[in-house]
């Protein structure tokens, strides 16, 4: 056998060796892989275990499965009756459709995340300063529904929406909103007000 050939040969192997290295992926307990194929329409979820993705011809997306929480911070909104306040919440998210959340040209973490502060900032302009304080964590389940109708079009599932924290700015709108408080009051209110 001729060097010519014999190097063929050597370069061959290592091709199908490389090639043999990057087409097996190992998908991990909770993660599932979105293979999408070249030419083909369909597309497989593959997982876990040893995974084969053809260089070239096979297209493999991970997608995480467990649950995770999606953090708002310091989200700036105003009540219905006209307060500013700072909502800190979060939500508990998890992947239910690997295909749709691979599928999803944004990112569906950042999409999720903006979905959250769009539904908490409408849920506090709906509500009072007293009702917003007052609103039990079994109301939140309204809350929990509205932000899931966003997101399960890219394969995210909302568990839960908790808000941590609220607070109000000593400001113009808190004066004015305490000043239409005491003008709401009853005559019998105020003038108990006033002799005690």
């Amino acid at each position: 056998m001729s060097d010519t050939v014999l190097a063929w040969m050597v370069a061959g192997v290592l091709v199908l060796a490389v090639l043999a290295v990057y087409s097996f992926r190992v998908v991990p307990a909770d993660e599932r892989l979105v293979r999408f194929r070249r030419g083909c329409r369909g597309h497989q979820v593959k997982g876990p275990g040893l995974v084969v993705v053809l260089p070239g011809i096979d297209r493999g997306v991970r997608v995480p499965l467990r649950r995770t929480w999606a953090d708002v911070m310091w989200l700036e909104a105003t009540t219905g009756d006209g307060v500013s306040v700072t909502v800190n919440g979060a939500a508990l998210i998890s992947v239910f459709d690997p295909v749709r959340y691979a599928l999803t040209t944004d990112p569906a973490e950042s999409a999720t995340t903006d979905a959250l502060e769009a539904e908490i900032g409408r849920y506090v302009a709906e509500r009072d300063l007293v009702e917003l304080s007052e609103s039990a964590v079994n109301e939140r389940g309204e809350l929990t529904s509205r932000v899931n109708a966003r997101t399960r079009e890219w394969g995210v599932e909302v568990a839960r929406v908790e808000l941590s924290r609220i607070e109000v700015r000593l400001d113009a709108d808190l004066i004015r909103w305490a000043g239409s408080l005491t003008a709401r009051a009853s005559p019998a209110t105020r003038q108990l007000r006033r002799s005690a």
